[in-house]
């Protein structure tokens, strides 16, 4: 089969290699159909850590063999399977903190989404895989994106949703004010420079779009408007600063994407104490997130067929990271693979 390599943070190279095969009782093999370049993957020093493996999480593909202890995945079937899955038995699991799990961070797919076929590990098919025939591929690649944001919206559900802001309006951004909307925010705002994705965040969920000095400065001369949540999605520490000037005081904000790994920022802690600002982090989902996500997918309270913006053949991989890279009106690339000969 053929599979798309990591060479560099930025190179990316087709290599013919055997086909996984199943290890285990428990686990299956997908014929891939879609994969989905995460935003994630744009980020230089987070590939970096990350060459010489298989691009991809965002997948979805059929079954074309499945192991004996499985009953719940048929031959045949549409399947998302989450590229990490918990034990769901140790106490992070217990508590709801599925990433922290010690099985959650050592699953993975076998060897990733960019690849013709996938093994999917047992501990993944158990936990967070499910089969979706009644969700079209280019939708059902979207679970796995759409249940980091459910994760992200539902750390404030409960929490007065009168006004939420979503920083950021790349994909993940739109998806984060579509969630929300969809969980229940009475009023979203976005924040994004470029004046593109502006115009797709009113289109797409925002009832009004700002570039961020001016939201800025309104919150400014307004502290009444500021407001109840905030989802920062650039993972810069000049967005997550700009943050604190949008929340109203004892108000909350999200941090949905990191700042690289030992990149230090200075926080006026002092400041937000006396704010009573909450700060939560929200990394990735678990398998709660991605099945709420499947169920806002199939109820279409979560229209994501605007989104797809480019789609490519795994041949033209290089091309596909290089055009999401360019950000302005690009949203969704999909790698789309030949489904005409199913095993």
């Amino acid at each position: 089969m053929r599979q798309g390599v990591i060479t560099s943070p930025t190179t990316f190279a087709i290599e013919e290699v055997s086909e996984p095969t199943l290890q285990s009782p428990g686990d299956i093999i997908l014929q891939t159909a879609t994969s989905g370049i995460c935003s994630g993957d744009l980020m230089e020093w987070y590939l970096e850590r990350k060459v010489n493996t298989v691009l991809g999480h965002e997948v979805v593909g059929n079954a074309v063999e499945v192991g004996a202890s499985i009953d719940h995945i048929r031959m045949g079937q549409l399947v998302f399977a989450h590229h990490h899955a918990p034990c769901m038995e140790c106490r992070f699991c217990r508590a709801g903190d599925h990433v922290q799990c010690a099985t959650w961070r050592n699953t993975r797919l076998d060897p990733g989404g960019m690849a013709e076929f996938v093994r999917v590990p047992a501990e993944n098919v158990v936990h967070d895989a499910f089969a979706i025939d009644d969700l079209d591929p280019e939708v059902g690649v979207f679970i796995e994106p759409l249940g980091c944001s459910v994760k992200a919206v539902r750390r404030v559900v409960g929490f007065p949703m009168d006004l939420g802001v979503v920083v950021g309006c790349g994909v993940m951004g739109l998806l984060n004010l579509a969630c929300a909307r969809a969980l229940g925010a009475r009023t979203l705002w976005a924040v994004e420079p470029d004046a593109d994705r502006r115009r797709k965040a009113e289109d797409f969920a925002a009832d009004r779009a700002f570039e961020p000095d001016e939201l800025a400065d309104l919150a400014q001369r307004s502290p009444a408007e500021r407001a109840d949540f905030v989802i920062v999605g650039p993972g810069s520490a000049e967005a997550i600063l700009q943050a604190f000037d949008f929340v109203r005081d004892g108000g909350v904000v999200i941090l949905f994407t990191p700042t690289p790994v030992g990149v230090e920022t200075a926080i006026d802690l002092g400041r937000l104490y006396f704010r009573d600002v909450r700060i939560v982090p929200s990394y990735s989902c678990g398998p709660n997130d991605t099945r709420e996500a499947a169920d806002l997918l199939r109820r279409g309270a979560v229209d994501v067929e605007p989104l797809v913006t480019h789609r490519f053949a795994l041949c033209d991989l290089q091309s596909a990271y290089d055009t999401a890279k360019r950000g302005g009106s690009v949203l969704k690339v999909l790698v789309n693979f030949d489904r005409s000969s199913l095993r």
